[in-house]
């Protein structure tokens, strides 16, 4: 199922940042706008405005952030395929991520224009 979603871009860049397992939460960490921690086995992965991290610290930079602006009960399908499938299509590579309410979707800068082109054409729309 296709669905027509409001879209919002965030106004930061943001940065990915991966750190060893068991690894203490920075203080930098926390602040305004989206952040997150996710940990597996692996690694752990930070998530949060670019601009909060020392630059001893190796991230991949660069990316913007697109939140998808309406809340969805978790078993309604197709919310993030609406958005993920005109990406792919568009040589667009995602990092996405969840909260309770709605679905966050970090893309490259360098790929933004193609990702709202791409991300309109499907019908959606597009607020910054």
């Amino acid at each position: 199922m296709s669905r027509k979603l409001l879209i919002r871009l965030v106004d930061a860049e943001y940065a990915i940042t991966r750190l060893t397992i068991g690894s203490q939460l920075p203080d930098w960490l926390p602040g305004a706008g989206f952040w997150a921690v996710s940990s597996s086995r692996e690694e752990m992965t930070l998530v949060c405005r670019a601009a909060r991290i020392p630059s001893s610290v190796q991230s991949s930079l660069g990316w913007r952030c697109l939140r998808i602006e309406q809340h969805f009960a978790f078993d309604v399908p197709g919310v993030l395929e609406s958005v993920l499938t005109p990406l792919a299509a568009a040589g667009v590579g995602i990092f996405a991520n969840s909260t309770f309410s709605t679905d966050y979707i970090f893309i490259s800068g360098s790929s933004l224009d193609t990702a709202v082109e791409a991300l309109k054409a499907h019908g959606h729309e597009i607020m910054s």
